[in-house]
């Protein structure tokens, strides 16, 4: 084996570790902030309102069209990725998850959004709306990080 080969080895070994920490590092953030109130609400109050829009290739977004805030992919059973829609001014919701059904790679240009174009037909979509304004958009942002570490997605850039 030459020195390359041990080279590419050792980085894939770093790269695991570090993906393994970003997930602990991320479940620790949201242990932390569980009770935090975020937006006005604590994290179990806007976890109430998850709503359930049907599989990405046949829900209708068109309702979300001002609208931001998080989605939920879930795969047989299993949430396997979180996401964010913060575009207010730019089609919220319907923009953005149309854009992993459209034939461009527009959302696909990381793993996360390759599989969700691949398995559009099978996931169900849950969205959260916080609201269509900046406020709302920072909101999500926020969400989206102690989400994640919550549910530990496996599509999610910071866990493939």
């Amino acid at each position: 084996m030459g020195f390359w080969d041990i080279a590419g080895k050792v980085a894939k070994g770093l790269g695991n570790a570090a993906k393994a920490a970003a997930v602990q590092a991320q479940e620790k953030q949201y242990q932390q902030n569980k009770n935090a109130v975020i937006g006005g609400k604590t994290i179990s109050q806007w976890e109430g309102g998850w709503k359930s829009i049907g599989t990405l290739s046949d829900s209708n977004l068109t309702p979300y069209n001002k609208s931001v805030g998080l989605y939920r992919a879930w795969l047989n059973g299993q949430v396997v990725y979180i996401g964010r829609a913060v575009e207010f001014s730019n089609g919220g919701f319907r923009k953005r998850l149309s854009d992993y059904r459209r034939q461009s790679d527009s959302a696909r240009k990381h793993g996360s959004g390759q599989k969700m174009n691949a398995h559009n037909d099978q996931l169900d979509i849950d969205i959260l709306v916080t609201g269509d304004d900046a406020k709302a958009a920072e909101v999500a942002k926020k969400l989206e990080i102690l989400l994640v570490g919550k549910y530990k997605p496996k599509w999610n850039k910071q866990l493939i």
